[in-house]
């Protein structure tokens, strides 16, 4: 019996089946292209095209390809089920057998979406230059704004970042797609601080940001762009995002620059070796930049031969010069600085400055070993001309001498004599001269290496014994204390600390315990005071209270820490004056709401109430009032100390400071 199925009727069946495909009803489609592949003679390659897109269209994709390629063995070279299967290792990742496959193809003719795809495939490989051609290719034949961006990043892969930032500019002016449009505001960012334009790169990171579009892989190029920007609380904000995260290799490259720009080089190792650690795998693609930044880190810790041996390697990269800038050779430059090669180091200093005429560490640099390279001439030169006295002087004695031929034996005696000091003189000179230069250049060496350790040192301790200091006072409250004025502390502290080895008046430490206490008092009264009131939605029933007289439209208040809760008034923020005197007032019947707050949200005796309020007018009248009005000379360490005292550690015997009395309650 013959089951064959005639050709029209097959063509029937096929045309439902890619109806029935495109409706995405799989199973039914893949039901008729089995019965054809079984039961028909139509000898057409559409019909293996179709049964693996059933198999695609279901996210089969080993399925897919291997439909493809029996299609393939029945139709060999076959345009579409070639194109289909290197679009499935790509989707699998398998690039670079995908580029083997497509690069069997004619790219005239091809689709703009599957040059896109062979473009990408490219990318992924680090084949720039080749994808490069292809997206263009792409683009010429109607591509969208995808592949043009496509295109732009690869030109910025290749270090062609005023290209890449036009074209991005370009889609930018345009009507595309917000995710497009997210993307070349992205690239265009990448651009402009790989060009050193940190500022307007920061500003692009911002705008996507506030957009809510910023993706977790760009949170640190943003940091590296905030800290050269001179932004770094936000650089610290955004790497801890990004480390909550999961950092790339890429991030931690970008942190470790970071931590080398803040000259704190083992910071920059640990953030190197963390990422190698993690991935087990080497920086593929761009091991210079992390050779130039382990370099730059190893100098700045002074371990000179190995900064030496990582910056060779780093130098050596083909793409070294072009992409990393002036950076390198302004490290070679100082490495051969410190160890007295002025010649090198001028060379490597100008080396940068063509790369980058305004780099100001490369100016300071060549400024420096030219001012020593000077210096060294001068003495050589000295040396010289005193070598050169001692001869003059040596040939008038012999030329004196000869003329008088009856001492011409005494003299020639002498003569020798002269000569041989002559040249003890010079030996004795070129010694001095060698060992003056290594004295000093051991002197300088060292005097700057104990100079940086002491300061890096005291710098520690103090940050250590302030934070001490502060956890000691604060106690258990220390995680209640608002982050914002944990900081006012610990910086108030911090100065304290440091004054203790300079000669800060005690004024600009007062000034700062002031602004502490302030900023506490304004969290811990004013601030959740109205939250309370909002909460329970009596603001309006303490204004009332607190009127002293209505006329019209006008309202005078009995003080200005009840004008400050007036949501139509932009009154100043309560002083601290102004707050101790309401908590001494606490009692009067315009405070009865703020009296309620005070017992449900600070449970103390009463008494301490009275206690923190005369201490708040003391540290008014004593460590703010006289800066404040130019008196700041007349406060002392010893007051300063009994104030700090009670606001930290011990407001009275047997109780804690001030602060960590209010955030304990």
């Amino acid at each position: 019996m013959n089951n064959t199925l005639p050709k029209h009727k097959a063509i029937k069946l096929y045309e439902r089946a890619r109806s029935l495909l495109a409706r995405e009803e799989f199973s039914e489609a893949e039901k008729i292209l089995r019965d054809l592949v079984a039961h028909s003679k139509l000898g057409r390659p559409e019909v293996p095209v179709a049964l693996g897109d059933v198999h695609l269209g279901r996210g089969e994709y080993d399925a897919a390809v291997s439909t493809y390629r029996e299609g393939l063995a029945r139709f060999p070279g076959n345009r579409d089920l070639t194109a289909r299967v290197g679009v499935v290792l790509i989707h699998q990742g398998r690039f670079a057998e995908a580029v083997a496959l497509l690069g069997q193809l004619e790219l005239k003719g091809l689709s703009p979406e599957l040059l896109v795809q062979y473009g990408y495939a490219l990318a992924m490989l680090e084949r720039y230059s080749a994808a490069e051609r292809i997206f263009a290719r792409a683009v010429a034949g109607g591509a969208g704004a995808e592949a043009k961006v496509l295109l732009a990043r690869t030109r910025a892969r290749q270090g062609r970042y005023e290209e890449a930032a036009h074209m991005c500019r370009g889609l930018l002016d345009g009507d595309v797609p917000a995710e497009v449009r997210a993307q070349a505001r992205g690239l265009l960012a990448d651009c402009l601080l790989l060009e050193g334009q940190a500022a307007p790169a920061l500003v692009l990171w911002k705008e996507l940001r506030a957009d809510g579009a910023l993706e977790p892989e760009q949170l640190g190029h943003m940091a590296y762009s905030a800290q050269v920007a001179g932004e770094p609380g936000l650089c610290d904000e955004l790497i801890a995002e990004r480390l909550d995260s999961g950092p790339t290799r890429e991030d931690r490259l970008l942190f470790a620059q970071i931590s080398n720009l803040r000259n704190r080089p083992e910071d920059a190792l640990a953030h190197l070796e963390e990422a190698q650690r993690a991935s087990g795998e080497s920086y593929k693609g761009f091991s210079f930049e992390v050779e130039a930044t382990r370099g730059r880190a190893l100098r700045l810790l002074g371990r000179r031969e190995e900064a030496r041996e990582v910056l060779a390697r780093a130098s050596a990269h083909p793409e070294s010069q072009g992409k990393l800038g002036p950076q390198l050779q302004v490290d070679l430059g100082h490495l051969a600085a410190e160890e007295g090669d002025f010649e090198a180091a001028e060379r490597a200093f100008e080396a940068a400055l063509a790369m980058d005429p305004d780099e100001p560490e490369a100016r300071r640099g060549l400024e420096l070993t030219r001012r020593r390279e000077a210096w060294r001439t001068q003495v050589q030169a000295s040396s010289e001309a005193q070598v050169e006295a001692a001869r003059a002087e040596s040939e008038a004695l012999r030329r004196r001498f000869q003329a008088r031929e009856s001492e011409l034996e005494a003299l020639r005696r002498e003569l020798e004599s002269l000569r041989a000091a002559q040249a003890q003189a010079e030996e004795k000179a070129r010694r001095i001269q060698d060992e003056a230069r290594a004295a000093q250049e051991t002197l300088r060496a060292e005097q700057a290496q104990r100079t940086r350790e002491e300061l890096e040192q005291r710098e520690a301790e103090i940050d250590a014994k302030a934070r001490e200091n502060v956890e000691r006072g604060l106690g258990p409250a220390l995680s209640a204390c608002p982050q914002p004025l944990l900081h006012a502390v610990l910086v108030a502290e911090r100065t304290y600390q440091k004054a203790l080895y300079t000669e800060l008046p005690a004024a600009a430490v007062a000034v700062l315990y002031a602004g502490a206490l302030e900023r506490a008092l304004h969290t811990l009264f004013v601030e959740r005071f109205r939250e309370w009131l909002d909460a329970k939605d009596l603001r309006q029933g303490f204004l009332q209270a607190a009127t002293r007289e209505r006329r019209g439209r006008r309202v005078e208040y009995f003080d200005n820490f009840a004008a400050a809760f007036d949501p139509e008034r932009s009154s100043r923020a309560p002083s601290l004056g102004e707050v101790a005197r309401v908590l001494q007032r606490r009692s009067e019947p315009y405070l009865y709401l703020f009296q309620a707050f005070l017992q449900e949200r600070y449970p103390l005796p009463e008494r301490l109430f009275d206690v923190v309020a005369d201490f708040v007018i003391q540290a008014k009248e004593r460590l703010r009032d006289p800066v404040a009005h130019g008196r700041g000379v007349e406060l002392g360490y010893e007051e300063l100390k009994v104030l700090r005292e009670r606001m930290l550690f011990a407001l009275e015997p047997g109780q804690p400071g001030a602060l960590a009395l209010l955030l304990g309650a």
